[in-house]
């Protein structure tokens, strides 16, 4: 189904028993874009159906928030123009290159390059991939672009952040909505799972800046603003304790002193991310400065 969130803004929920992320949908007149291409074909061909049981125009556009599989792979079942920031575009002409089949999957879980609950999910939700491909963009941009439906200007901002470094949000200014993909979450592909303190910070001050209502993250309910960062400030403040420390039992005694008593799952859930974020701190966000703003109309 599809929730309307604003007059020109709806979503479709996630399915976190399908790993399927929420897709976003912004409509004005004749025109419509959405945010997101799924986990697969069927994903995307879920969300056409629903915009027309509503009687909603097809995506005249498409963006893709980063370039992880589940936001990615119904990219060539949408007839809609997409675009990318060029980080993801680069990651997804790489990608065109990659074997599907079950054996490449097996190697490559094997050798650290992909996770192994991830190659099961893909498996289910693309079980025929003999011809299989990536689809990479029509529209690639390095820091903003801005895409305009009828009388709607849709934003798109490349933010960087500790989930992958190409992470951009889609802006809706008349309707202060800010559709943020998994920018603010750990990188899934590092260590198990690291949130770098100084990336989060960074990212953070840049999500504050836009004037939003809403935020849309992609594995988690629509949220306000104000408990979004209160909640990503309750975040930070662990990662401020935890400080430098790069191992598991010294971050915990870090925060359990500091807080006088013992420490909740989550608590100890981003203890582990930002510990882990510390053994990976050669890595480093790759974020332009904005520049031009191109519209795509």
């Amino acid at each position: 189904m599809l929730m309307q969130i604003t007059e020109h803004v709806w979503y479709m929920p996630r399915e976190e028993e399908h790993y399927r992320p929420a897709l976003g949908y912004v409509c004005s007149g004749p025109k419509s874009m959405v945010i997101d291409t799924g986990n697969s074909p069927e994903h995307i061909s879920d969300m056409y159906g629903y915009i027309r049981s509503q009687g909603m125009p097809d995506p005249s556009f498409s963006m893709v928030t980063h370039w992880h599989w589940d936001h990615v792979f119904g990219m060539s079942s949408s007839p809609a123009k997409s675009l990318a920031n060029s980080l993801t575009n680069e990651r997804l002409i790489n990608m065109q290159h990659w074997d599907w089949s079950d054996s490449a999957l097996n190697s490559r879980v094997a050798a650290g390059l992909e996770i192994p609950s991830f190659a099961e999910s893909i498996r289910k939700e693309v079980p025929m991939r003999h011809s299989f491909k990536v689809t990479s963009t029509d529209i690639s941009f390095d820091s903003r672009i801005n895409v305009r439906l009828d009388d709607l200007m849709i934003e798109l901002h490349h933010v960087g952040g500790p989930h992958s470094e190409d992470s951009t949000v889609a802006f809706v200014p008349q309707d202060k909505v800010l559709f943020l993909g998994d920018c603010y979450r750990e990188d899934i592909y590092t260590g198990g799972g690291s949130i770098r303190l100084g990336e989060l910070k960074l990212l953070l001050k840049r999500l504050e800046t836009f004037d939003a209502e809403w935020f849309v993250p992609s594995h988690e309910d629509p949220i306000r603003k104000d408990d979004f960062m209160k909640k990503m400030n309750e975040v930070t403040a662990i990662g401020e304790v935890v400080g430098d420390a790069d191992e598991l039992t010294e971050g915990k005694d870090r925060l359990s002193a500091a807080r006088k008593r013992d420490l909740t799952e989550d608590e100890i859930y981003y203890v582990k991310r930002f510990v882990t974020g510390n053994r990976y701190s050669f890595i480093h966000t790759k974020f332009t400065p904005p520049a031009e703003e191109p519209v795509a109309e």
